[in-house]
């Protein structure tokens, strides 16, 4: 009998979904995936909810593995190209992605970048992270705060040189072993 693992069942997908979209909604707020425990990969669950044969995907860091990318469906392609991009956090962002055009700024890529670990700003604020954000911006009350290890600070810093000419830029989705938050290209990130 064929086992599938749920992360490719459409039922899991469609949660998966409107997870993505309130964290797109909510920049800065964390998200818990449903995701299958013994392999812990919140990320290939991402994948799993938005890819189809319609899109294309880069995996610079090989993250994923071969036996997946058939069910993905996704066209392997160079990260310059791709509508969404898979990375490892701790490592420096060697290309640039799409930023859409001024028609067409929808034609941009989705960076899923895959971190140690994510905190919000209302859990264990003493936790050991590399990184201290606060975000601002729509979808955000007043202010949100992350704390993030591994992720490397170059990824902030082209983030700013990639969304500068709003409405052209990138969205990040930050992924750790189990949950997501997203930082939108309309989301203002300082680092504390």
């Amino acid at each position: 009998m064929l086992h599938l693992d749920p992360i490719w069942m459409a039922d899991n997908q469609q949660a998966n979904f409107r997870l993505l979209l309130d964290a797109m909604a909510r920049p800065g707020q964390c998200y818990s995936l449903i995701i299958t425990p013994e392999k812990g990969l919140a990320a290939l669950a991402l994948l799993a909810t938005l890819l189809d044969s319609e899109v294309s995907l880069a995996d610079p860091h090989a993250l994923l593995h071969k036996d997946d990318w058939p069910m993905l469906q996704a066209k392997s392609v160079h990260a310059e190209q791709a509508d969404y991009v898979i990375c490892d956090g701790n490592h420096a962002p060697i290309f640039k992605p799409k930023l859409g055009t001024l028609p067409s700024p929808d034609q941009s890529a989705t960076l899923i970048l895959v971190v140690d670990s994510i905190v919000d700003g209302n859990g264990d604020t003493s936790a050991n992270s590399d990184i201290h954000l606060t975000l601002t911006g729509p979808g955000i009350a007043s202010r949100n705060q992350l704390l993030i290890k591994g992720l490397n600070k170059q990824w902030l810093e082209k983030r700013e040189d990639w969304v500068c000419t709003f409405p052209l830029g990138v969205d990040f989705i930050l992924v750790d072993d189990r949950q997501m938050v997203a930082i939108p290209r309309t989301t203002k990130v300082e680092k504390i």
